[in-house]
């Protein structure tokens, strides 16, 4: 098991102090486990798992390789667990207010919102270093809003079809030959 929590600890860009500071362990603690020296007690298990929407099937023995280390969590279950984080920040932090100001958005500013992620979208900038982790979410997030798109432009030229001129059907309401 402590190559794997070096190995997730790797994946999520975090120190050892960092990773500890998440589960209310100390950073030796870490260490201990990372070299084999001491194994994890189940509740330090929970909490990584928790914490860190880990597999612990995969923590444990794993099993199912690298592709398992994570629990896939509906999209739902993602957005609510990023709230659940968001509201345990202080109110000045930066993504709080952010959140804060989308909430109050009106429904045109939505629109206007949405036509620059997509803008942004079309040509992402590379950064420096994204986890795998990081990268398949945004790819899961960047299919979604893709098929997203591709329904309001499917449902816009239905509208366009069906508000088409009157003079096309009959008095019975059908297409005239």
């Amino acid at each position: 098991m402590h190559e794997r929590i070096k190995k997730l600890r790797k994946v999520l860009d975090l120190t050892q102090r960092e990773f500890g500071e998440r589960i209310g362990v100390k950073p030796n603690t870490i260490a201990t486990y990372e070299i084999g020296r001491n194994e994890p007690i189940d509740a330090v298990i929970s909490l990584i798992c928790r914490e860190f929407n880990v597999n612990e099937r995969w923590l444990r023995t794993g099993e199912g390789g690298d592709a398992a280390m994570f629990v896939q969590r509906s999209r739902d279950d993602e957005l609510s667990a990023f709230v659940n984080e968001l509201m345990k920040e202080q109110p000045q932090d930066f993504r709080r207010r952010l959140v804060t100001a989308l909430s109050r958005l009106k429904p045109e500013q939505w629109d206007a919102l949405e036509s620059i992620a997509l803008s942004l979208m079309e040509k992402p900038a590379a950064p420096a270093f994204v986890s795998a982790h990081t990268l398949a979410i945004e790819e899961e997030a960047r299919s979604e809003a893709d098929e997203f798109y591709r329904q309001r432009l499917m449902e816009k030229k239905q509208e366009a079809v069906s508000s088409a001129s009157p003079s096309d059907t009959g008095s019975g309401g059908e297409k005239m030959a």
